[in-house]
């Protein structure tokens, strides 16, 4: 800017004003976007504040609040376990109840002045994401401002504000969840270990002076590489699995001191802080261990044990360079070296201690491998990034990052001494781009080196154009800054979203706000754990302090609650029960053979295997997306995941895809496996039996791009008028099936008689657009009519809104999508069932039936069943619903108070068919709630009686139409 005070020097008051825009701008830009962060994350706060209560968005976050709670009434103490969940084994908090948790709880005492309440915790939870991302500006701009001076370091700052990526979801309020503290601390950690290394480079200090005690030679760099390696232990106290920071810090020294070694530089001053730094890691995280066997997702002997190993690794290098310029060894043979002992040491490792190598191996390819287990695909942050995604969150910043890693390793070979600062930048930013596109939730770190670097490509930029000569200023640096503005921050500004779009749709989400219905209804509903079928009083403090354990002892009275893994934490923390299974993917075996089996026996089997002898699994939770079978963006369904789980099955054996149109829109047809599993004959059928329908589904085989994929036939779906005529199609088509379609079986499903539908949601599944999008899919790709509209939709038609549009489907055609209302979430109760003993004609099959109602939504259904009678004409059936002494029994006496009542006795039908003649023989019983829960062991009976005989029409059915259940 000196050319302005050239042109203004009879001007001193202008010439000084100049000065101090020129010392201090960057004061006021970065609290403009430290505001602009803070206002964008908090502004929607509102929207988490439902009925009084906050909700959070997620799933973790909420185990994070149980845990914060916990600090705040043992403050600094961490839960060391919590047998409330993983039901009957509890579990170790792990990667939860650390640094994170114990700061939050730390600024609710302050807030709430030593005392808060556990609604002032949930507020201070509620904001403390949004604070922590903002504040995460600071460490980034010191470190721009590092690589390339104070318009490096705003540069970082406007691209992380401007950056609507994951850090900005990670850091939104109500996102209560360590992602924001990891990204914080890694990057504080980074940037410590800038300066430390720069400290080295200015004071060069060697290992004499530690033998000399030359503290002042040494202050600066000891001092910087202790808390440097301070913040790599607050990382990893925080995150325990984020070991892949040693790692990378480890790669950074390895190369750092070969590259210094082999330009003739000593290798030792570098090594000295890496000894030093990781030396100090190593030590405080011992103090944090949690268990003495190696784990990557708990406070191990893995996060010193590495963190002692890279500073090992960095005293010997120091001094086997000193033994080559001893011995004057070429010094193209320490890189050989180096990596030859490096080689050998892993080879013996694989020899000596395979698990422990294998272990390493796993790891190492689970987070920048490129790959991803089946199991780990289930979980959405572990996916793989999506490339396409990589400009509208990053804009050109990823790819001028690129530019400036590629800089900056070629300065590594051509300058006379490399800055060893960017070379850490460079290595970080190529670990976690690696990390990001093999597990997407790294991509919330992956910002901080591209802002970082790309601050340094602008700083260096803006300095080779001369705007720091007495000469005037060209047009073309004018223009030249101009485009480079534009290029950063246009693209983070124009392409949707927006950073200001997602900071202002922020909310809790669909998921928990329509589960929290019925997990209240399950808190006040059914027994307090310790109290099932006793009475008694709950035996598990909720926030209580219980030894770390292998497995907990449940007593008599406690139960556990099953549903799939992602809705743990609610249930621990809404309803306040024990789940079998939580987002720790623990309990998720039990929970996918469960939920797969293909029959009650087979689902009871799983549940007492697993179950302790004096405390078992008494509920079931499931919502309409474990039975969706359309996955992916925008549909919803998870029914994908438990197959993943299971080592007899995977999803081809639920349902197949049938593709439409250009390949990218397809729907899928069900076998008669998913029809069986035990999740879809709770959720659609409630346990209900299922007839198959003369419905065919039909498609036909075309091969593109040389593999052969169905496509829908010109009439993808065809009724006919019995099944007999549906059964002659399909053997005849060859690429055809009865049924498949929404819940429409291909073979009869029996009923269930020991889990009845207790509870539900108020709200249903057609609330969601992701619901909505999945069955219209199907539909559009049966060709079955949908009609768009802008107004309500007609008589005899179900509404299924997508965003801002509605759509008409006929009720017949939703019915065929949903055998029963699709109650946003659904609980059953595992009961003994009540016993029926009955008498009516021989070897003859007797429906049986009652209708019942959710007294919570007003839905209606009819559960029904089939039992033969034997030569004499008796039978006996077990039912899983009562009808009757509903107010007899409820959560004090240790039971259920169920809202799905009966609205009459059970229906008995049987149809036998004498000389031509229709003979209907009906009758009804009652069967009462402790006959159900097995307080009263006695049978209903009934006897059917004889209607008045009909003759038979040439079409009549006779009775062996209709099986018998097995």
């Amino acid at each position: 800017m000196s050319q302005w005070r050239g042109q203004f020097e009879d001007n001193p008051e202008l010439e000084a004003a100049l000065d101090k825009v020129e010392r201090w701008y960057h004061v006021p830009v970065l609290l403009a976007l430290l505001g602009f962060m803070l206002w964008n994350r908090v502004r929607s706060w509102q929207n988490f504040i439902v009925d009084g209560e906050v909700l959070f968005s997620g799933n973790d976050p909420w185990y994070h609040y149980r845990t914060t709670v916990y600090t705040v009434q043992n403050w600094p103490g961490t839960m060391p376990f919590d047998p409330w969940t993983q039901f009957p084994i509890g579990s170790s908090p792990g990667q939860f109840g650390t640094l994170f948790d114990q700061v939050a709880a730390t600024l609710a005492l302050i807030v709430g002045l030593g005392s808060p309440s556990e609604s002032t915790i949930a507020m201070v939870a509620l904001f403390f994401p949004a604070v922590l991302g903002t504040l995460a500006a600071i460490p980034l701009y010191v470190m721009g401002r590092r690589l390339a001076g104070r318009l490096g370091g705003v540069t970082a700052v406007l691209v992380l504000a401007l950056s609507a990526g994951a850090f900005l979801g990670r850091s939104l309020v109500g996102t209560f969840d360590h992602h924001v503290a990891e990204a914080f601390l890694q990057t504080t950690a980074v940037l410590g270990m800038m300066v430390a290394i720069s400290a080295a480079n200015r004071d060069k200090p060697v290992f004499e002076q530690f033998v000399d005690r030359d503290i002042d030679a040494l202050r600066s760099t000891v001092l910087w590489s202790v808390l440097s390696g301070f913040a790599v232990a607050t990382y990893l106290w925080t995150w325990p699995p984020g070991v892949l920071l040693i790692g990378i810090l480890g790669t950074f020294f390895l190369l750092r001191l070969i590259i210094e070694f082999v330009r003739g530089q000593s290798p030792e001053h570098t090594a000295i802080v890496g000894t030093i730094a990781l030396a100090t890691t190593g030590v405080l995280t011992l103090v944090s261990l949690d268990t003495l066997t190696v784990s990557a997702t708990r406070h191990s002997l893995l996060q010193p044990g590495l963190a002692f190993a890279i500073a090992g690794g960095c005293a010997f290098m120091a001094w086997l360079a000193r033994y080559f310029d001893r011995e004057s060894l070429d010094t193209t043979l320490y890189p050989v070296t180096v990596f030859g002992i490096i080689g050998v040491l892993a080879a013996l490792a694989a020899v000596v201690t395979p698990d422990l190598f294998n272990f390493f191996v796993d790891n190492v390819l689970r987070v920048i491998g490129f790959s991803v287990s089946p199991t780990a695909g289930t979980v959405g942050e572990a996916q793989p990034y999506n490339p396409n995604d990589l400009y509208p969150q990053y804009g050109l910043t990823v790819f001028i990052a690129a530019i400036g890693v590629i800089a900056i390793v070629a300065e590594q070979f051509l300058a006379s001494d490399p800055d060893g600062e960017e070379l850490l930048v460079a290595i970080w930013g190529v670990f976690l781009l690696a990390a990001t596109f093999t597990q997407g939730r790294f991509a919330y770190y992956l910002i901080f080196p591209v802002g970082a670097i790309t601050g340094l490509l602008v700083g260096r930029l803006v300095s080779w154009v001369d705007l720091s000569g007495d000469g005037d200023i060209a047009p073309y640096e004018v223009l030249t800054v101009i485009s480079l503005l534009v290029v950063v921050v246009a693209p983070l500004l124009i392409v949707a979203p927006t950073p200001m779009d997602y900071g202002g749709s922020n909310g809790p989400g669909q998921g928990i706000e329509n589960w929290d219905d019925s997990l209240q209804w399950m808190e006040g509903n059914t027994p307090a754990v310790g109290a099932y079928d006793t009475g008694d009083e709950q035996s598990l403090d909720y926030y209580g302090t219980y030894k770390n354990r292998e497995d907990f002892d449940y007593q008599t009275g406690d139960y556990g609650v099953l549903s799939w893994w992602d809705y743990g934490h609610w249930i621990t923390t809404r309803a306040e029960r024990v789940p079998n299974a939580n987002p720790f993917q623990q309990g998720t075996d039990v929970a996918a053979n469960f939920l797969l089996a293909q029959n009650e026996s087979e689902a009871n089997d799983v549940l007492e295997t697993y179950d302790e002898d004096d405390a078992r699994t008494e509920y079931v939770a499931v919502d309409w997306k474990m039975t969706q079978v359309k996955a992916g963006r925008g549909y919803g369904g998870k029914f994908f995941a438990p197959p993943q789980f299971d080592d007899d099955s995977n999803q081809s054996d639920y349902y197949r895809p049938i593709v439409a149109g250009d390949g990218n829109f397809f729907f899928n047809y069900r076998t008669q496996d998913y029809y069986n599993s035990t999740v879809v004959r709770l959720y659609e059928y409630h346990g209900s039996a299922v007839n198959a329908q003369p419905i065919v589904v039909d498609w036909e085989r075309s091969t593109a791009n040389g593999q052969s994929r169905r496509v829908p036939a010109e009439t993808p779906i065809r009724t006919f008028s019995n099944m007999s005529a549906a059964e002659n199609y399909v053997q005849q088509d060859g690429t055809a099936q009865v049924g498949g379609v929404g819940t429409v079986p291909s073979q009869r499903v029996p009923a269930l008689k020991h889990y009845r539908y207790v509870g539900s949601s108020d709200r249903t599944a057609y609330e969601s657009s992701e619901h909505n999008r999945a069955i219209l899919t199907e539909a559009q790709g049966l060709r079955l009519p949908v009609q768009p509209t802008s107004d309500t939709c007609g008589t005899n038609q179900t509404s299924a809104p997508i965003g801002g549009s509605n759509y008409c489907t006929p009720d017949q055609i939703a019915n065929l999508m949903h055998q029963n209302s699709p109650t946003w979430t659904k609980i059953f109760e595992r009961v003994p069932g009540g016993t029926i003993e009955g008498t009516g004609p021989a070897n003859t099959a007797v429906q049986v039936s009652v209708p019942m109602r959710n007294t919570q939504t007003n839905e209606t259904f009819t559960y029904r069943q089939t039992v033969q009678t034997d030569e004499n004409g008796n039978f006996e059936t077990t039912v899983p619903y009562s009808t009757t002494g509903y107010d007899e029994y409820g959560p004090a006496d240790g039971h259920t108070n169920v809202s799905v009542r009966a609205e009459g006795p059970y229906q008995f039908r049987a149809v036998t068919l004498q000389n031509r003649t229709v003979v209907r023989s009906t009758g009804t019983t009652h069967v009462t709630e402790g006959q159900v829960i097995g307080e009263n062991e006695t049978a209903s009976t009934v006897e059917l009686t004889r209607q008045q005989p009909q003759a038979a029409s040439s079409g009549s059915l006779s009775p062996a139409a209709v099986p018998a259940e097995n």
